[in-house]
């Protein structure tokens, strides 16, 4: 074939590697897309070093989606709202209450944020310290001699700037209007092939106007609780309850919205959100109005407001509650047909974590989302102050809810490190040493214990038992650094002295790499850590509740111990931790500005948790899988049918081979859809079937199964993979390295004798089926007459010449003749 029958299509991956790298071409032109989407073609032909057989190449830049710029970066302080969405597509299929449970989630996630930023700025810099006089002198002088009503006006611009950020970053969006006339989800869950499921559901801005309506009804309402505090012309109880109703009332609407969620062409959400912004103003004006001349001179502070411990602690106690229902739901949908059919799967396929993902996934969040909004408010009071957790001693008093967060956090400080080596090392298949740091671990944590019970010798023999124990694991991992079936593995594919330099090297990379199939046992065991300590403060919260002499301020007996050493040095401890967590976000955000490597660094977190549609949490990274899917997909369909070019392959690299496949899923669907009677669609059924009968895909570095098809199994799982394979048969190949700690194999079914895949006498790679280990690195023995390759892992794969003979081999099998293809109702036969 001509170089110009064969396209390979390339999509990169995370990482947004520049157009110029995945072409080889440092001035490759522009041949389609716009300045956020790019197609790019290298200038010259690519020639297979093994058969001669030449191609062009063209690039799908998208990487402009996500790192762009420095406002999209700044998402990250909101990355437990990202976080929360996400867990939506875990769950193992349809499941109503699941997801009404997760919005109910995210709402609470979002009223966490508003309340804390509420709290800081009204209770304790308003109230505590500008209502003091010698507070005030010393940290807030702008304040002096202002009236306390002007005070607390001012003290809504903090949470008014959270709210209004919120409600202006939810209407963000990336995507294309949808066109046609398929404009409705075709099952209820989506699916990738599904045009509709790639736009903006028109449930999202229902959501985001009930959050935002939310978020505006509890400010409300803590203003509405401020007009009970003590003064000689205090107002009547009535009016207070009057106010505090009517935000129960908008509130309850934003949860029925959340709950229900509806349609926005059934609902008009526009008339929650402005109704809840007057009621905000309402009782925001009526706090001010009646609290205008409240005294605040040196005779002492204004009486505490009210509703501030309540709110905190409905809040700890709903997300305590919402997990443990989420888990029921669960389980439920665990022991399902649906459920049963996806856990009893190819236990490479099996859904991690048994298939409680969304568990694990919103557990992380909340955890995330709680350590925020209490380590906000601790470094405030630290700032002005001494934490403490009741009136009547000296500092200012912090809720009991972010002193309980802040010290859980400190908790989760030392355990998660302790828990560290030991898991690492079991990820690695170090057992012995897994052994002894466990060991180390525990004989750590008695020495933490020990220095707060103030046993001096107990203190410095537990460290001296946990120093020996961890150097004693050390010294047995790197003894056992590399295994025997390893170390064999790696002579089998350079044959020669299995002690000759590079051997080593090569088997540790390997090994190390090995551990992706193990990723999920850290983010399991930080899940659970942070699930556990959720429900401890959480389970406080309803307590607190519960009991009616507890409401106003703890038991005597925990505010003793909120005020012992040990307990103040895990808050600070905590708020420390999570101040550093998010001030990093912040300073991500910031150099954003001034470098384009930054930029990437941010793109990759991105990347990875805004790829789906926002229906669980609508306030987070505005998604750009649709985006992406779609003009790959219409690129695609433009070579095959209008530039004629026999061979289409799309080549994804990392997550691009999630949305080659993703792209290919649409196009099968598209082909199978008849055309509507007012002849307005995305593609043409006559224009997908020919498209599909020119397409090949090759994926390389590409998570599809070791990660991907366990984590969203209903929309990525085993069925979907082993469907595409059955369809496309050897018009799609996967290439991997066993070096690689992101990209594994994906097509491994059903098991076949292995064979080489030569690109030269030298070089070459194993073939399993469809998928092909290339050797990393090429060679390793010193040859005068070849350039010398690096381990190169998870990158370059465009420049190992067996992925060239990849490509030709796809290209081949898309240009002879097929067999028939069934797809559904619609029969494809005959050649390109």
């Amino acid at each position: 074939m001509r170089p110009e029958d064969v396209v390979e299509l390339r999509v990169h991956g995370v990482s947004g590697t520049p157009p110029e790298d995945m072409l080889g071409d440092p001035f490759p032109t522009a041949v389609a897309g716009d300045d956020v989407a790019r197609f790019l073609r290298a200038g010259k032909p690519v020639r297979a070093v093994g058969t001669g057989r030449e191609r062009m190449v063209e690039a799908f830049h998208w990487g402009r989606f996500t790192s762009g710029g420095a406002s999209r970066a700044l998402w990250l302080v909101l990355i437990p709202f990202a976080i929360l969405n996400l867990a939506r597509y875990t769950l193992l299929g349809a499941g109503r209450f699941a997801e009404a449970v997760l919005r109910l989630l995210a709402l609470v996630l979002t009223c966490m944020l508003v309340t804390a930023t509420a709290y800081v700025s009204l209770e304790l810099l308003v109230r505590q310290c500008a209502g003091t006089a010698a507070c005030r002198v010393e940290h807030l002088g702008f304040f002096d001699g202002w009236p306390f009503g002007a005070m607390l006006l001012v003290g809504m611009v903090p949470p008014g700037l959270v709210i209004t950020v919120l409600w202006w970053f939810g209407r963000q969006t990336f995507l294309y209007e949808p066109k046609g006339t398929h404009h409705v989800w075709e099952t209820r869950t989506g699916s990738l092939g599904d045009y509709a499921f790639w736009h903006t559901s028109p449930r999202t801005p229902v959501l985001r106007d009930a959050h935002v309506a939310a978020a505006c009804a509890v400010v409300g309402v803590l203003y509405a609780g401020a007009l009970r505090t003590a003064q000689p012309d205090r107002p009547s109880d009535v009016l207070s309850w009057t106010v505090v109703g009517l935000g129960a009332l908008v509130l309850a609407w934003a949860v029925g919205c959340v709950v229900m969620s509806p349609d926005r062409r059934e609902v008009d959400s526009r008339a929650l959100k402005w109704a809840s912004v007057l009621y905000l103003l309402l009782a925001a004006g009526l706090a001010t109005a009646f609290l205008w001349r409240v005294p605040t001179g040196s005779s002492g502070a204004v009486t505490p407001l009210a509703g501030f411990e309540a709110v905190t602690n409905v809040l700890s106690a709903l997300a305590m509650l919402l997990l443990l229902v989420l888990l029921g739901a669960c389980v439920r949908m665990r022991h399902s047909a649906r459920g049963v059919e996806l856990v009893v799967a190819d236990k490479r396929f099996r859904p991690l974590w048994h298939g409680y993902a969304a568990v694990v996934i919103a557990a992380l969040a909340t955890t995330l989302a709680v350590g925020f909004s209490g380590g906000l408010a601790y470094r405030v009071v630290d700032w002005v102050g001494e934490p403490v957790p009741e009136a009547g001693r000296a500092g200012l008093v912090l809720s009991t809810s972010y002193l309980v967060g802040a010290g859980l956090w400190g908790v989760l400080a030392i355990a998660f490190p302790l828990l560290l080596a030991p898991v690492v090392a079991a990820m690695v298949r170090q057992v012995s040493s897994a052994v002894l740091f466990a060991a180390g671990s525990v004989a750590a944590a008695v020495a933490v214990g020990l220095r707060w019970a103030h046993e001096g010798w107990g203190f410095w023999a537990a460290v001296v038992v946990a120093g020996a124990l961890y150097a004693v694991g050390a010294v047995s991992c790197m003894r056992h650094a590399i295994g025997v079936a390893v170390r064999e593995g790696v002579v089998a594919d350079y044959p020669g002295r299995p002690d000759r330099p590079g051997i080593g090297k090569v088997a540790l990379t390997q090994r190390v790499a090995a551990a992706k199939y193990r990723y999920h046992w850290l983010l399991g065991a930080l899940a659970l850590l942070g699930g556990v300590l959720v429900l401890a403060g959480g389970g406080l919260a309803l307590a607190r509740l519960a009991h009616p002499q507890w409401r106003a301020a703890p038991p005597a007996g925990l505010a003793d111990w909120l005020s012992t050493v040990p307990a103040r040095e895990l808050g600070a401890l905590g708020s420390l931790v999570v101040s550093g967590v998010v001030l990093v976000l912040l300073l991500l955000g910031v150099r954003t500005w001034q470098s384009p490597k930054m930029r990437t660094v941010v793109g990759i977190v991105w990347d990875l948790v805004a790829f789906w549609p926002r229906l669980a949490h609508p306030i987070c990274p505005p998604p750009y899988g649709g985006r992406a899917t779609i003009e790959l997909t219409s690129r695609a369909v433009r070579l095959a049918g209008h530039h004629d070019v026999g061979a289409v392959v799309l080549s994804g690299h990392s997550q691009g081979s999630v949305v080659c496949f993703a792209a290919l899923s649409l196009l099968r669907r598209e082909a199978e859809r008849p055309d509507p009677a007012d002849g307005e669609r995305y593609i043409r059924q006559a224009d997908a079937v020919a498209a599909l009968r020119r397409v090949g895909l090759v994926t390389y570095g590409s998570q599809l199964q070791w990660a991907y098809s366990r984590l969203f199994p209903h929309y990525l799982g085993h069925a979907e993979l082993a469907r595409l394979h059955d369809e496309l048969g050897d018009r799609w190949w996967n290439v991997h390295r066993a070096t690689d700690p992101l990209g594994g194999p994906v097509q491994v079914w059903p098991e076949t004798a292995e064979e080489r895949v030569h690109a030269g006498a030298k070089l070459w790679g194993v073939r399993c089926g469809n998928d092909v280990r290339l050797r990393d690195p090429e060679f390793l023995d010193p040859d005068p007459d070849m350039v010398a390759s690096p381990l190169r892992g998870h990158s370059y794969y465009y420049d190992d010449p067996v992925f060239d003979e990849v490509v030709a081999r796809v290209a081949d099998a898309v240009a002879a003749p097929r067999t028939t293809v069934v797809l559904g109702d619609l029969t494809l036969s005959g050649g390109a």
